[in-house]
Protein backbone atom coordinates (compact mmCIF):
# COMPACT_ATOMS: atom_id res chain seq x y z
CA UNK A 1 0.00 0.00 0.00
CA UNK A 2 2.85 2.35 0.87
CA UNK A 3 4.44 1.70 -2.52
CA UNK A 4 1.20 2.48 -4.32
CA UNK A 5 0.74 5.67 -2.32
CA UNK A 6 4.21 6.82 -3.26
CA UNK A 7 3.56 6.02 -6.93
CA UNK A 8 0.44 8.19 -6.82
CA UNK A 9 2.46 11.02 -5.28
CA UNK A 10 5.15 10.69 -7.94
CA UNK A 11 2.55 10.76 -10.73
CA UNK A 12 0.90 13.82 -9.22
CA UNK A 13 4.15 15.73 -8.84
CA UNK A 14 5.21 14.74 -12.36
CA UNK A 15 1.93 16.08 -13.79
CA UNK A 16 2.34 19.34 -11.85
CA UNK A 17 5.91 19.75 -13.12
CA UNK A 18 4.81 19.17 -16.72
CA UNK A 19 2.12 21.82 -16.26
CA UNK A 20 4.75 24.19 -14.88
CA UNK A 21 6.96 23.58 -17.91
CA UNK A 22 4.07 24.46 -20.24
CA UNK A 23 3.30 27.68 -18.36
CA UNK A 24 6.99 28.62 -18.19
CA UNK A 25 7.20 28.40 -21.99
CA UNK A 26 4.62 31.19 -22.18
CA UNK A 27 6.30 33.47 -19.63
CA UNK A 28 9.67 32.89 -21.30
CA UNK A 29 8.28 33.91 -24.71
CA UNK A 30 6.99 37.38 -23.91
CA UNK A 31 10.10 39.40 -24.82
CA UNK A 32 10.29 37.80 -28.26
CA UNK A 33 6.58 37.60 -29.12
CA UNK A 34 5.69 41.07 -27.75
CA UNK A 35 8.87 42.78 -28.97
CA UNK A 36 7.08 45.07 -31.46
CA UNK A 37 4.49 46.18 -28.89
CA UNK A 38 7.20 46.83 -26.30
CA UNK A 39 9.37 48.82 -28.73
CA UNK A 40 6.40 51.03 -29.62
CA UNK A 41 5.16 51.42 -26.03
CA UNK A 42 8.52 52.56 -24.66
CA UNK A 43 9.83 54.21 -27.88
CA UNK A 44 12.94 52.00 -27.88
CA UNK A 45 15.74 52.49 -30.38
CA UNK A 46 19.08 50.87 -31.14
CA UNK A 47 20.49 48.35 -28.69
CA UNK A 48 17.70 49.07 -26.20
CA UNK A 49 15.40 47.00 -28.40
CA UNK A 50 17.30 43.86 -27.44
CA UNK A 51 17.88 44.81 -23.81
CA UNK A 52 14.73 43.12 -22.50
CA UNK A 53 15.78 39.68 -23.73
CA UNK A 54 19.22 40.24 -22.22
CA UNK A 55 17.71 41.25 -18.87
CA UNK A 56 15.62 38.07 -18.87
CA UNK A 57 18.73 35.98 -19.60
CA UNK A 58 20.80 37.74 -16.93
CA UNK A 59 18.10 37.07 -14.35
CA UNK A 60 18.11 33.39 -15.29
CA UNK A 61 21.89 33.22 -14.97
CA UNK A 62 21.72 34.80 -11.51
CA UNK A 63 19.25 32.09 -10.46
CA UNK A 64 21.48 29.32 -11.80
CA UNK A 65 24.37 30.73 -9.76
CA UNK A 66 22.27 30.85 -6.60
CA UNK A 67 20.64 27.43 -7.03
CA UNK A 68 23.53 25.34 -5.63
CA UNK A 69 23.64 27.55 -2.52
CA UNK A 70 20.00 26.68 -1.86
CA UNK A 71 20.56 22.92 -2.22
CA UNK A 72 19.51 21.18 0.97
CA UNK A 73 18.48 24.47 2.53
CA UNK A 74 15.19 25.00 0.73
CA UNK A 75 12.78 22.18 -0.17
CA UNK A 76 12.64 21.81 -3.95
CA UNK A 77 8.87 21.99 -4.17
CA UNK A 78 8.88 25.06 -1.92
CA UNK A 79 11.44 26.71 -4.19
CA UNK A 80 9.27 25.91 -7.23
CA UNK A 81 6.32 27.60 -5.53
CA UNK A 82 8.35 30.66 -4.58
CA UNK A 83 9.79 30.92 -8.09
CA UNK A 84 6.36 30.55 -9.70
CA UNK A 85 4.74 33.14 -7.47
CA UNK A 86 7.69 35.47 -8.13
CA UNK A 87 6.96 35.12 -11.84
CA UNK A 88 3.27 35.85 -11.25
CA UNK A 89 4.09 39.03 -9.31
CA UNK A 90 6.61 40.20 -11.92
CA UNK A 91 4.26 39.51 -14.84
CA UNK A 92 1.56 41.55 -13.13
CA UNK A 93 4.07 44.22 -12.13
CA UNK A 94 5.48 44.53 -15.64
CA UNK A 95 1.94 44.83 -16.95
CA UNK A 96 1.54 48.00 -14.89
CA UNK A 97 5.13 49.31 -15.18
CA UNK A 98 4.94 53.01 -16.19
CA UNK A 99 8.57 53.33 -17.34
CA UNK A 100 11.02 51.28 -19.34
CA UNK A 101 13.48 51.15 -16.43
CA UNK A 102 10.88 49.52 -14.16
CA UNK A 103 9.81 47.14 -16.92
CA UNK A 104 13.42 46.08 -17.56
CA UNK A 105 13.94 45.52 -13.83
CA UNK A 106 10.78 43.39 -13.73
CA UNK A 107 12.14 41.34 -16.65
CA UNK A 108 15.37 40.66 -14.75
CA UNK A 109 13.47 39.46 -11.66
CA UNK A 110 11.10 37.50 -13.90
CA UNK A 111 14.16 35.81 -15.41
CA UNK A 112 15.43 34.94 -11.94
CA UNK A 113 12.13 33.26 -11.14
CA UNK A 114 12.33 31.48 -14.49
CA UNK A 115 15.86 30.27 -13.75
CA UNK A 116 14.73 28.75 -10.46
CA UNK A 117 11.78 27.14 -12.23
CA UNK A 118 13.90 25.82 -15.09
CA UNK A 119 16.56 24.33 -12.85
CA UNK A 120 14.00 23.07 -10.35
CA UNK A 121 11.74 21.20 -12.73
CA UNK A 122 14.70 19.47 -14.40
CA UNK A 123 16.23 18.49 -11.07
CA UNK A 124 12.89 17.27 -9.68
CA UNK A 125 12.24 15.15 -12.75
CA UNK A 126 15.62 13.43 -12.37
CA UNK A 127 14.93 12.78 -8.68
CA UNK A 128 11.43 11.45 -9.27
CA UNK A 129 12.52 9.08 -12.05
CA UNK A 130 16.13 8.06 -11.28
CA UNK A 131 16.13 4.97 -13.50
CA UNK A 132 14.41 6.35 -16.61
CA UNK A 133 14.87 10.11 -16.36
CA UNK A 134 15.86 10.56 -20.06
CA UNK A 135 12.29 9.56 -20.96
CA UNK A 136 10.71 12.00 -18.53
CA UNK A 137 13.17 14.80 -19.26
CA UNK A 138 12.31 14.37 -22.94
CA UNK A 139 8.65 14.63 -22.04
CA UNK A 140 9.35 17.70 -19.90
CA UNK A 141 11.15 19.53 -22.69
CA UNK A 142 8.65 18.26 -25.23
CA UNK A 143 5.84 19.92 -23.27
CA UNK A 144 7.96 23.08 -23.12
CA UNK A 145 8.34 22.86 -26.91
CA UNK A 146 4.56 22.59 -27.33
CA UNK A 147 4.16 25.67 -25.14
CA UNK A 148 6.77 27.53 -27.17
CA UNK A 149 4.89 26.67 -30.38
CA UNK A 150 1.51 27.73 -28.98
CA UNK A 151 2.66 30.88 -27.16
CA UNK A 152 3.06 33.10 -30.27
CA UNK A 153 -0.30 31.96 -31.66
CA UNK A 154 -2.18 32.42 -28.38
CA UNK A 155 -0.54 35.76 -27.60
CA UNK A 156 -1.27 37.13 -31.08
CA UNK A 157 -4.87 35.96 -30.72
CA UNK A 158 -5.16 37.69 -27.33
CA UNK A 159 -3.73 40.89 -28.82
CA UNK A 160 -6.75 41.05 -31.12
CA UNK A 161 -8.98 41.48 -28.09
CA UNK A 162 -6.83 43.31 -25.52
CA UNK A 163 -3.73 45.45 -24.95
CA UNK A 164 -0.32 43.87 -24.42
CA UNK A 165 -0.39 44.75 -20.72
CA UNK A 166 -3.54 42.69 -20.30
CA UNK A 167 -1.87 39.80 -22.14
CA UNK A 168 0.84 39.78 -19.47
CA UNK A 169 -1.87 39.48 -16.83
CA UNK A 170 -3.36 36.49 -18.67
CA UNK A 171 0.04 34.76 -18.73
CA UNK A 172 0.36 35.50 -15.01
CA UNK A 173 -2.94 33.66 -14.54
CA UNK A 174 -1.60 30.64 -16.44
CA UNK A 175 1.53 30.49 -14.26
CA UNK A 176 -0.62 30.90 -11.14
CA UNK A 177 -2.74 27.92 -12.21
CA UNK A 178 0.42 25.82 -12.59
CA UNK A 179 1.52 26.86 -9.09
CA UNK A 180 -1.83 25.79 -7.68
CA UNK A 181 -1.15 22.32 -9.10
CA UNK A 182 2.31 22.31 -7.53
CA UNK A 183 0.85 23.41 -4.17
CA UNK A 184 -1.74 20.61 -4.26
CA UNK A 185 0.94 17.96 -4.83
CA UNK A 186 3.59 19.46 -2.53
CA UNK A 187 2.11 17.83 0.56
CA UNK A 188 3.24 14.46 -0.79
CA UNK A 189 6.91 15.39 -0.44
CA UNK A 190 8.27 14.39 2.93
CA UNK A 191 4.94 12.98 4.08
CA UNK A 192 4.86 9.53 2.54
CA UNK A 193 6.33 11.09 -0.57
CA UNK A 194 9.48 10.20 -2.54
CA UNK A 195 12.64 10.42 -0.43
CA UNK A 196 14.68 10.79 -3.63
CA UNK A 197 13.87 14.50 -3.73
CA UNK A 198 15.78 15.18 -0.53
CA UNK A 199 19.28 16.69 -0.83
CA UNK A 200 22.14 17.41 1.53
CA UNK A 201 23.49 20.92 1.93
CA UNK A 202 26.16 21.71 -0.60
CA UNK A 203 29.58 22.87 0.56
CA UNK A 204 32.21 24.86 -1.40
CA UNK A 205 34.47 21.79 -1.21
CA UNK A 206 31.83 19.69 -3.01
CA UNK A 207 31.46 22.31 -5.74
CA UNK A 208 35.23 22.42 -6.21
CA UNK A 209 35.36 18.63 -6.30
CA UNK A 210 32.68 18.63 -9.00
CA UNK A 211 34.62 21.15 -11.09
CA UNK A 212 37.89 19.19 -10.77
CA UNK A 213 36.49 16.08 -12.46
CA UNK A 214 37.52 15.76 -16.09
CA UNK A 215 34.28 14.12 -17.16
CA UNK A 216 32.21 16.91 -15.64
CA UNK A 217 34.22 19.55 -17.50
CA UNK A 218 33.85 17.58 -20.73
CA UNK A 219 30.09 17.42 -20.26
CA UNK A 220 29.91 21.16 -19.55
CA UNK A 221 31.87 21.69 -22.76
CA UNK A 222 29.38 19.46 -24.57
CA UNK A 223 26.55 21.53 -23.08
CA UNK A 224 28.15 24.74 -24.36
CA UNK A 225 28.73 23.43 -27.88
CA UNK A 226 25.34 21.77 -28.28
CA UNK A 227 23.72 25.01 -27.07
CA UNK A 228 25.67 26.86 -29.76
CA UNK A 229 24.12 24.55 -32.37
CA UNK A 230 20.55 25.02 -31.18
CA UNK A 231 20.93 28.62 -30.06
CA UNK A 232 22.64 29.62 -33.31
CA UNK A 233 19.72 28.38 -35.37
CA UNK A 234 17.16 29.95 -33.05
CA UNK A 235 18.73 33.39 -32.74
CA UNK A 236 20.09 33.87 -36.25
CA UNK A 237 18.13 31.91 -38.86
CA UNK A 238 15.59 34.70 -39.43
CA UNK A 239 18.38 37.26 -39.87
CA UNK A 240 20.35 34.88 -42.09
CA UNK A 241 17.41 34.20 -44.40
CA UNK A 242 16.88 37.94 -44.80
CA UNK A 243 20.51 38.81 -45.47
CA UNK A 244 21.40 35.77 -47.58
CA UNK A 245 18.17 35.27 -49.50
CA UNK A 246 16.06 38.38 -48.83
CA UNK A 247 13.41 36.05 -47.39
CA UNK A 248 12.82 37.25 -43.82
CA UNK A 249 9.31 35.78 -43.68
CA UNK A 250 10.65 32.38 -44.72
CA UNK A 251 13.11 32.66 -41.84
CA UNK A 252 10.20 32.77 -39.41
CA UNK A 253 8.77 29.69 -41.13
CA UNK A 254 12.14 27.95 -40.73
CA UNK A 255 12.01 28.65 -37.00
CA UNK A 256 8.53 27.15 -36.75
CA UNK A 257 9.61 24.07 -38.72
CA UNK A 258 12.63 23.72 -36.44
CA UNK A 259 10.53 23.78 -33.25
CA UNK A 260 8.00 21.31 -34.60
CA UNK A 261 10.77 18.88 -35.53
CA UNK A 262 12.62 19.44 -32.22
CA UNK A 263 9.44 18.83 -30.22
CA UNK A 264 8.78 15.56 -32.07
CA UNK A 265 12.37 14.54 -31.34
CA UNK A 266 11.99 15.22 -27.60
CA UNK A 267 9.12 12.78 -27.35
CA UNK A 268 10.64 10.08 -29.57
CA UNK A 269 14.39 10.15 -28.81
CA UNK A 270 14.13 8.75 -25.25
CA UNK A 271 12.36 5.69 -26.65
CA UNK A 272 15.39 4.72 -28.72
CA UNK A 273 17.70 2.17 -27.12
CA UNK A 274 20.78 4.31 -27.62
CA UNK A 275 23.10 5.72 -24.98
CA UNK A 276 22.45 9.45 -24.37
CA UNK A 277 26.05 10.47 -25.12
CA UNK A 278 25.95 8.53 -28.39
CA UNK A 279 22.75 10.36 -29.32
CA UNK A 280 24.38 13.68 -28.42
CA UNK A 281 27.42 12.84 -30.54
CA UNK A 282 25.34 11.68 -33.51
CA UNK A 283 22.96 14.62 -33.28
CA UNK A 284 25.84 17.12 -33.17
CA UNK A 285 27.54 15.57 -36.19
CA UNK A 286 24.33 15.36 -38.24
CA UNK A 287 23.31 18.90 -37.30
CA UNK A 288 26.68 20.17 -38.51
CA UNK A 289 26.30 18.33 -41.81
CA UNK A 290 22.71 19.47 -42.38
CA UNK A 291 23.47 23.09 -41.52
CA UNK A 292 26.57 23.10 -43.70
CA UNK A 293 24.59 21.62 -46.59
CA UNK A 294 21.93 24.29 -46.24
CA UNK A 295 24.49 27.10 -46.30
CA UNK A 296 26.38 25.67 -49.28
CA UNK A 297 23.19 24.97 -51.24
CA UNK A 298 22.55 28.66 -51.85
CA UNK A 299 18.82 27.89 -51.83
CA UNK A 300 16.36 29.38 -49.35
CA UNK A 301 14.01 26.41 -49.67
CA UNK A 302 16.85 23.91 -49.15
CA UNK A 303 18.00 25.83 -46.10
CA UNK A 304 14.50 25.64 -44.62
CA UNK A 305 14.45 21.87 -45.12
CA UNK A 306 17.90 21.55 -43.56
CA UNK A 307 16.86 23.61 -40.53
CA UNK A 308 13.94 21.23 -40.02
CA UNK A 309 16.36 18.30 -40.16
CA UNK A 310 18.59 20.06 -37.62
CA UNK A 311 15.60 20.29 -35.28
CA UNK A 312 14.88 16.60 -35.80
CA UNK A 313 18.37 15.58 -34.65
CA UNK A 314 18.95 18.17 -31.89
CA UNK A 315 15.67 18.37 -29.96
CA UNK A 316 17.01 15.91 -27.37
CA UNK A 317 20.16 17.93 -26.60
CA UNK A 318 19.05 19.66 -23.40
CA UNK A 319 17.24 16.75 -21.69
CA UNK A 320 20.03 14.32 -22.60
CA UNK A 321 22.92 16.49 -21.40
CA UNK A 322 21.04 17.26 -18.17
CA UNK A 323 20.46 13.53 -17.63
CA UNK A 324 24.05 12.48 -18.38
CA UNK A 325 25.50 15.22 -16.17
CA UNK A 326 23.49 13.95 -13.21
CA UNK A 327 24.90 10.42 -13.41
CA UNK A 328 26.65 9.60 -10.14
CA UNK A 329 25.25 12.67 -8.38
CA UNK A 330 22.02 11.35 -6.95
CA UNK A 331 21.11 13.64 -4.07
CA UNK A 332 22.94 16.61 -5.65
CA UNK A 333 21.07 17.07 -8.90
CA UNK A 334 20.54 20.76 -8.13
CA UNK A 335 24.31 21.24 -8.53
CA UNK A 336 24.59 19.35 -11.82
CA UNK A 337 21.47 20.88 -13.34
CA UNK A 338 22.43 24.42 -12.33
CA UNK A 339 25.96 24.02 -13.72
CA UNK A 340 24.64 22.87 -17.10
CA UNK A 341 21.97 25.59 -17.21
CA UNK A 342 24.49 28.28 -16.25
CA UNK A 343 26.85 27.29 -19.06
CA UNK A 344 23.93 27.32 -21.50
CA UNK A 345 22.88 30.76 -20.25
CA UNK A 346 26.35 32.21 -20.82
CA UNK A 347 26.38 30.80 -24.36
CA UNK A 348 22.96 32.27 -25.12
CA UNK A 349 24.12 35.72 -24.04
CA UNK A 350 27.40 35.68 -26.01
CA UNK A 351 26.40 33.70 -29.11
CA UNK A 352 24.19 36.32 -30.87
CA UNK A 353 26.92 38.96 -30.41
CA UNK A 354 29.56 36.62 -31.84
CA UNK A 355 27.44 35.61 -34.83
CA UNK A 356 26.60 39.25 -35.55
CA UNK A 357 30.28 40.21 -35.38
CA UNK A 358 31.27 37.37 -37.74
CA UNK A 359 28.52 38.37 -40.15
CA UNK A 360 29.72 41.98 -40.24
CA UNK A 361 33.45 41.19 -40.31
CA UNK A 362 33.46 38.22 -42.70
CA UNK A 363 30.15 37.25 -44.31
CA UNK A 364 26.61 36.17 -43.55
CA UNK A 365 27.57 32.56 -44.34
CA UNK A 366 30.47 32.71 -41.88
CA UNK A 367 28.16 33.86 -39.12
CA UNK A 368 25.69 31.03 -39.79
CA UNK A 369 28.55 28.51 -40.07
CA UNK A 370 29.53 29.01 -36.42
CA UNK A 371 26.83 26.59 -35.12
CA UNK A 372 27.93 24.04 -37.72
CA UNK A 373 31.54 24.23 -36.50
CA UNK A 374 30.28 23.94 -32.91
CA UNK A 375 28.43 20.77 -33.92
CA UNK A 376 31.66 19.15 -35.12
CA UNK A 377 33.51 20.13 -31.95
CA UNK A 378 30.58 18.97 -29.83
CA UNK A 379 30.60 15.55 -31.49
CA UNK A 380 34.32 15.26 -30.80
CA UNK A 381 33.89 16.14 -27.11
CA UNK A 382 31.04 13.64 -26.75
CA UNK A 383 33.28 10.95 -28.26
CA UNK A 384 35.95 11.72 -25.66
CA UNK A 385 33.37 11.77 -22.85
CA UNK A 386 32.22 8.29 -23.88
CA UNK A 387 35.62 6.98 -22.76
CA UNK A 388 34.99 8.18 -19.19
CA UNK A 389 32.74 6.14 -16.94
CA UNK A 390 30.29 7.96 -14.69
CA UNK A 391 32.15 6.74 -11.61
CA UNK A 392 35.48 8.00 -12.96
CA UNK A 393 33.95 11.35 -13.71
CA UNK A 394 32.56 11.81 -10.24
CA UNK A 395 35.26 10.34 -8.14
CA UNK A 396 33.22 7.34 -7.04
Amino acid sequence: MEGRAEQRVVKGITAAILGTSFAYAFSNSITSVLINELVDAFALTGAAQGLLSSMLSLGQMAAFLLNPMLQGRVNKMTLLLLAGFLQVVMLLGSGFAPTFALFALAMAVLGMGGGWLDGGINSCMIDLHPTDNPKYLGMLHGIYGVGSLLAPLVIQWLLLAMAWRSVLCCIAGLVLLAMVLVALTRKGVGVGGPKSMGEERLTPAQVWDYLKKGRNLLLLGCAALTTMVQGGVNCWIVRYMFLAHDRGALGATCLTVYWIAATVNRFLAPRLRVRPLVMLMGGSLLASLFLGAGILSGSAAAMCVCVGLVGLVTGHFIPMIVSVSAEGYRGSTTLTTSAVMLVMGVVRVLLPLTMAALTDAVSVSAGMALPAVAGLLGAALCAVALRWKAGEGTGE
